[in-house]
């Protein structure tokens, strides 16, 4: 059905993000930047339509699979690449963001600090990594020691 999700590589095919060939994501046409204005239509990728552009570039599809893109986006199929794939191109767009990770000795260290001092802690990693995978592991660690440290608590009311 599709060039490799319709059109778009998980990862890139190639490591120079801004000097590399593409097709403009509106009429197909080739041109030199993917960040660039087109040529044949004068469409200059801004927000989103970055992401797409990036996309749509020897950084992320090789010749051929560029050309099959141009005869999509010409015959007006719509590009609807998945979410990796914008993940992908957002990351390269925005280099100096990368994900945190929680290293095993951290992860070891946060439970430690969960169960002998507060799970707030957790929860605060939890909060400030906002969904990315650093806050999915301080969430794993942290929602356990809590449910351990309140029945520990309810026991010791109750038997105390």
């Amino acid at each position: 059905m599709a060039v490799r999700e319709l059109g778009f590589a998980r990862k890139p095919v190639s490591d120079r993000p801004v000097l590399s060939s593409a097709v403009c994501d509106r009429c197909g046409a080739g041109k030199d930047l993917p960040l660039g204005r087109c040529g044949a239509c004068g469409c200059v990728p801004e927000g989103v339509e970055r992401e797409l552009a990036m996309l749509c570039s020897s950084h992320f599809l090789d010749e051929n699979e560029r050309k099959q893109l141009a005869e999509r986006i010409r015959r007006g199929e719509p590009l609807q690449p998945g979410a990796s794939a914008r993940a992908a191109a957002r990351a390269l767009l925005q280099p100096g963001e990368a994900e945190w990770v929680l290293k095993p000795r951290e992860l070891i260290l946060l439970t430690l600090a969960n169960l002998l001092l507060t799970p707030l802690l957790g929860y605060a990693i939890w909060f400030r990594a906002r969904g990315g995978p650093a806050g999915r592991q301080a969430l794993a660690v942290t929602l356990p020691c809590s449910l351990l440290l309140a029945v520990g608590i309810l026991a010791w009311r109750m038997l105390g």
